[in-house]
């Protein structure tokens, strides 16, 4: 099985579609695509790893000179628009974000974005991540990085918490460990990097709803893509959470809330 191949949410239009509603979802939370301290300068480089549909490349595009050149990368281009509609100073390529990157690529970028990589790494390691991006930046190059807190959540509901308790107990047993997202600084800085800014906490309230939606989206990917690359001996157990997911899904007039914890923040490359 390939890198690609074990990615466990999906690339339908379905989930294309979570992607880009939940990169609304950020844009309201935060106010911005890119963070306001990072110096806009002509001819920067600027990529994104773990791309996806490159809707942050396109949003941050429109915003920036066209001087500035944005690649996106990631290990499928199975998500990206049509070729045609890609603007003149964005380009969008296969890269495994997993591995060490082409000596092309080394050292060229003033900034490397990433976003929601929380069910992408298993077992808690971040290592080769963080490496690839590090590479990737020049010395001195600013990371910006927004990711899914699935430990410390906000659930509302006694269904909602039930749901909570068994799908936890699953991602347990198939390695899917969320609790480095809220140790990110800490990783950052072994791998020197200096933290500019550091944020975690909850949506407010206007934007409880979308992070709802998008994470039952997101949660019935993850159930589907376990089924389909990893252990079958949990099969049935998998397909109980599915049916409790879709009867979940199916009451959310009912006041209840099942959101994760948006953590961000900004470090740059001090090596």
């Amino acid at each position: 099985m390939t890198r690609e191949d074990e990615y466990v949410l999906g690339r339908g239009i379905t989930d294309s579609v979570r992607l880009e509603a939940q990169h609304l979802l950020w844009k309201l939370h935060k106010g911005y695509e890119l963070h306001p301290q990072i110096p806009i300068t002509d001819n920067m480089k600027i990529a994104e790893v773990g791309t996806g549909t490159a809707v942050w490349i396109f949003d941050v595009a429109r915003q920036l000179p066209s001087s500035v050149q944005l690649h996106g990368f990631d290990i499928s281009n199975s998500q990206y628009p049509p070729k045609e509609l890609w603007p003149k100073n964005v380009s969008l390529g296969l890269l495994d974000s997993l591995s060490d990157p082409p000596m092309s690529l080394a050292g060229q970028y003033d900034m490397v974005h990433l976003r929601m990589w929380a069910s992408n790494l298993r077992d808690s390691d971040t290592s080769s991540l963080i490496r690839h991006v590090k590479c990737l930046l020049k010395p001195g190059g600013y990371i910006q990085w927004e990711d899914a807190d699935l430990v410390h959540q906000h659930v509302q509901g006694d269904k909602a918490q039930e749901f909570e308790q068994r799908i936890n107990g699953i991602f347990q047993r198939v390695g899917l460990d969320y609790s480095w997202v809220s140790d990110l600084p800490n990783r950052l800085r072994q791998n020197s990097f200096c933290i500019i800014e550091s944020e975690s906490g909850h949506f407010e309230l206007n934007l409880v709803q979308l992070c709802t939606n998008t994470y039952l989206l997101a949660l019935r990917e993850i159930l589907q893509g376990i089924k389909r690359i990893l252990d079958h001996d949990l099969l049935l157990s998998i397909t109980e959470q599915e049916v409790a997911l879709y009867q979940l899904s199916s009451q959310n007039t009912d006041g209840f809330i099942y959101n994760w914890s948006p953590v961000s923040l900004l470090a740059r490359r001090e090596d």
